[in-house]
């Protein structure tokens, strides 16, 4: 999918949020012993802030042990069960380890279903989680069968303009558009930016989020000219109306750096991705998943630009914290592996530009 951009805290926020909710933990565990309902929720509540600080280790530690505690007491069709092992799958998502992912997420879809019912909200939001995974396994089919049972059952219950049928639109759009269908994904996303302009105005989250999904349905069928004006709206309006360090003012500034990569004007790009590094080092610290994508993206313009000695460094770093932290097999360690090969080659990156652009998939 396209990338997401959360509305995260910064590090001094999780670090604060992480101090309070391991107290929480500890007064349960002593309340209430190991295995109670309030401390697996207290478990739970603070995986999620490992993992929002990039701690996937901790966090994955944490879910395990919660899932496998609900599963002997509640069984595995109870709804804190479900909910433990959709966060379980969306942890493996986030590391590669998709198969275990989508082992996870048709669990989850399957208790939820016989449980709940095929229309209930947890269970289409179990039906979002597995697709989203399908659709990172490449099967986009499957995903979109997924998608479009979502979407039709929330247009049912909800209505065309409700922000949950608003949000299936924009993930079947996706997958249309990573299928090929370019012009079925503009077309569902011209109608959820309507939606949201007429409901909650220019500058709401929602309504920058559908223009910069818009702008990267154009960017991949080439339109740079329709996709350029649009990210520089939203842009303007996240500089005016975030902090310096917010994520989706950063993911902004990224895709207008990829666009304007792609139109040729790489000193412009080079200053956009300079400043994002900065700043998500800044917030995030230097070995953050999203900082590495920020250097790695610096890296590629650097070594397209003819500054090869730069390029290296930059990608030598990623690559040593990416072999550290996820291991030499995964994806993405082979992926800046590549790359710190590939430089001193011309013309290596226009092939892989559209990794460089995010866009916002609300899940």
């Amino acid at each position: 999918m396209l990338n997401q951009a959360l509305t995260l805290p910064d590090r001094g926020e999780l670090a604060n949020r992480r101090a309070l909710q391991e107290q929480a933990l500890a007064m349960a565990r002593l309340l209430h012993g190991e295995d109670h309902p309030v401390t697996l929720a207290a478990l739970s509540s603070l995986a999620a802030t490992l993992r929002l600080q990039g701690d996937v280790d901790g966090a994955q530690s944490l879910l395990e042990r919660t899932l496998t505690a609900r599963r002997r007491a509640l069984g595995e069709s109870h709804p804190d069960t479900i909910a433990s092992t959709r966060d379980l799958g969306a942890l493996a998502r986030a590391r590669g380890d998709l198969a275990r992912a989508r082992t996870l997420h048709e669990r989850a879809l399957a208790a939820s279903r016989e449980t709940r019912g095929a229309g209930h909200p947890e269970t289409l939001a179990a039906m979002d989680e597995l697709a989203a995974t399908l659709y990172a396994q490449g099967d986009f089919a499957a995903a979109r069968t997924l998608q479009e049972e979502a979407l039709l059952a929330r247009r049912r219950t909800l209505g065309e303009a409700h922000p949950d049928t608003l949000a299936s639109t924009n993930n079947l759009a996706e997958t249309l558009r990573a299928a090929g269908d370019g012009s079925g994904a503009r077309a569902m996303l011209e109608i959820v930016l309507a939606h949201r302009r007429a409901a909650l105005g220019e500058d709401h989250p929602d309504t920058l989020a559908a223009m910069n999904n818009l702008a990267a349905a154009l960017w991949t069928q080439d339109d740079l000219a329709g996709a350029r004006p649009l990210l520089e709206v939203v842009l303007s309006a996240r500089r005016r109306l975030l902090g310096p360090d917010h994520p989706d003012l950063l993911t902004s500034m990224n895709n207008l750096a990829a666009t304007l990569y792609r139109q040729g004007d790489l000193d412009a790009a080079r200053r956009l991705q300079e400043d994002v590094l900065a700043r998500r080092r800044r917030a995030l610290g230097h070995e953050h998943p999203d900082t590495l994508a920020a250097q790695a993206n610096l890296a590629a313009t650097l070594r397209d630009q003819g500054s090869p000695d730069r390029a290296r460094t930059l990608y030598a770093e990623v690559l040593a914290i990416r072999e550290r932290t996820l291991g030499e097999d995964h994806p993405d360690t082979a992926a800046v592996r590549e790359s710190l090969g590939s430089v001193g080659r011309r013309g290596s990156l226009l092939g892989r530009i559209a990794r460089l652009f995010r866009g916002t998939s609300r899940r």
